[in-house]
């Protein structure tokens, strides 16, 4: 029976599937968390069935209800589980020209994939164990890193967490937990509108698989570095491009 357990909040998405698959695998113990009631007891039915030995739940929460934020901590914290593991996997993206965003759309960006995950995490922090491994682990983008035309609210949201865990990092130095930032290149999931993988193929940069990034991320829990990204060359090439004026974002958007 294995000892550790992790919370992977965004969990029946692609990438949050995988994940969840991968450290099945590994013989971690699974909380899983998303929106979607019906998808979450689907999925804990599957992995029960191939992995009967570990120890699998499933909570429903919606990131955007500070009521079910409220709820899902509660109900976290009654299950009486020391957390090796949290996986904060939730996010939204918009690939479209930045004066044709809304208000909206910016402000929703920005309090899904920063405001409500900090809270989370403030909320988490106690139930974290006080022994290594304790990882609290936040998703990220190579567009947390690199301004992308298309992508600026996006990009602003990454870039933003990075430097929080970044920050929470340092703040937490003195303790058992590790803030981490895990940056993935581009993966074949259903975030990915048309458009986004027709430009893709055209720039000839490789999509990974949900699998291989889950794999990728069992590699980064098994060490003390707090930072991963994998640095596109097509991308940077991309962008060259756009700064000479050889190519228009405009082509995609």
């Amino acid at each position: 029976m294995s000892n550790l357990t992790a919370v992977i909040v965004g969990a029946t998405g692609g990438i949050g599937k995988a994940i969840a698959e991968n450290l099945c695998t590994h013989n971690v113990n699974v909380i899983l968390v998303a929106r979607n009631v019906e998808s979450l007891q689907q999925m804990q039915k599957q992995l029960s069935g191939e992995f009967p030995l570990l120890k699998l739940s499933n909570l429903c929460c919606d990131l955007s209800d500070a009521i079910s934020r409220e709820e899902f901590i509660q109900a976290l914290a009654q299950q009486n589980v020391t957390i090796n593991y949290y996986i904060n996997n939730a996010g939204i993206n918009d690939f479209s020209l930045f004066s044709h965003q809304s208000a909206e759309v910016i402000e929703q960006m920005m309090m899904v994939n920063v405001v409500y995950p900090l809270e989370m995490i403030q909320k988490i922090i106690p139930l974290m164990s006080k022994d290594a491994p304790s990882q609290i682990i936040n998703m990220g983008s190579t567009f947390g890193s690199i301004g992308y035309p298309g992508y600026v609210s996006y990009c602003a949201s990454k870039f933003a967490l990075r430097g929080a865990t970044e920050a929470l990092a340092r703040e937490y130095s003195n303790s058992a937990i590790l803030f981490k930032y895990f940056s993935p290149r581009a993966t074949d999931t259903a975030m990915n509108s048309p458009v986004v993988v027709e430009m893709n193929a055209k720039l000839g940069v490789k999509m990974d698989s949900p699998e291989f990034v889950a794999e990728e991320l069992y590699q980064f829990l098994q060490n003390d570095k707090l930072y991963y990204q994998v640095v596109f060359k097509k991308l940077c090439h991309f962008l060259k491009l756009l700064k000479t004026g050889m190519m228009h974002y405009g082509n995609y958007i």
